[in-house]
C-alpha cells in the first residue's frame, strides 16, 4: 500500500484529476503524500495510499468544499487501510460543514465500530438504494424522536405535534452532502489492482468481461452436470 511505484499517468487515470491541479496540490502541499521530495532529475512516484487520498480530495474539490474536509477523509482512509481494517463499500458520510454559524458541528455516528470521522461527520452503512433521505437530514432522530414507531412497520411518518414542538426549539431537518466514502476508497483500490494487469479497461470492456464470465460459468456448470 505504501510502495512508491505508480506514475503520474496512473494517478490521473484513476483519480481523473487535472494534471495542473495535481501539480498545484503537490507544490502547495495540500495533501500529504508518501514521497514529498523525489529529488532533482527523478520523476515522482505514488503509492496506492497516495492515489486513494487524491481520489477523495478530487471529489471534495469537485463540490467546491474546503479542502480541509478532503484532508480529513484522506487521513482517515490512510489510517484504516494501513491498520488492515479496510473500509466497507456501503459506508456513506453525511457531510455537514457549518461555516456561517457559531455552533459547533453536531455529530451522530450510525455505524459499527469507532472512526475518527465521527468527530466531524455523520456516517451510515447500507445499500444506498434503501437509504432514506431522512437518514442524513434528520440526524437528531436518535436523541429527539419525532417519528412514530410501529412494530413490524417500516414506514415511520412524522408526528406533527412532535415536529412542531421540536421545530420551535430549532430542531428540524438540515441539508447534507451524501458522500459515498466506501465506494470511492474501494473503487480506487480496485482500479489500482487492475493496473497491475495492464491498462485500465473502459466501461464497455468491463461489461463484456462480466458477460463472458457469466457464459464461462454457465458452460462449466452445464459440463459438470452433463
Amino acid at each position: 500500500m505504501t510502495e512508491q511505484k505508480y506514475t503520474q499517468g496512473d494517478v490521473l487515470a484513476i483519480t481523473r484529476l487535472r494534471k495542473d491541479l495535481l501539480q498545484t496540490w503537490i507544490n502547495r502541499k495540500v495533501v500529504a503524500l508518501g514521497e514529498q521530495h523525489p529529488g532533482s532529475g527523478r520523476r515522482r512516484l505514488y503509492s496506492a495510499i497516495d492515489i486513494v487520498k487524491l481520489a477523495l480530495m478530487r471529489r471534495i474539490a469537485d463540490f467546491g468544499l474546503d479542502l480541509s474536509i478532503g484532508r480529513d477523509l484522506a487521513s482517515e482512509a490512510e489510517r484504516l487501510l494501513l491498520n488492515d481494517r479496510g473500509v466497507e463499500w456501503e459506508l456513506h458520510l453525511s457531510i455537514k460543514k457549518r461555516e456561517a454559524t457559531h455552533e459547533e458541528i453536531k455529530v451522530e455516528m450510525i455505524s459499527a465500530g469507532y472512526s475518527t470521522l465521527s468527530l466531524h461527520y455523520i456516517a451510515t452503512v447500507g445499500d444506498s438504494r434503501d437509504m432514506r433521505v431522512s437518514n442524513f437530514t434528520e440526524t437528531f432522530e436518535s436523541m429527539f424522536s419525532r417519528r412514530t414507531r410501529e412494530f413490524l412497520v417500516e414506514e415511520r411518518p412524522i408526528d406533527p405535534d412532535k415536529r412542531d414542538a421540536l421545530a420551535r426549539a430549532g430542531v428540524h431537518a438540515e441539508p447534507a452532502l451524501i458522500f459515498p466514502f466506501g465506494e470511492i476508497v474501494n473503487g480506487a483500490l480496485v482500479q489500482i489492482e487492475a493496473l497491475e494487469q495492464g491498462p485500465l479497461p473502459g466501461v464497455m470492456d468491463a461489461m463484456i468481461e462480466i458477460e463472458l464470465g457469466k457464459r464461462t460459468k454457465a458452460t462449466q456448470a452445464s459440463s459438470d452436470h452433463g
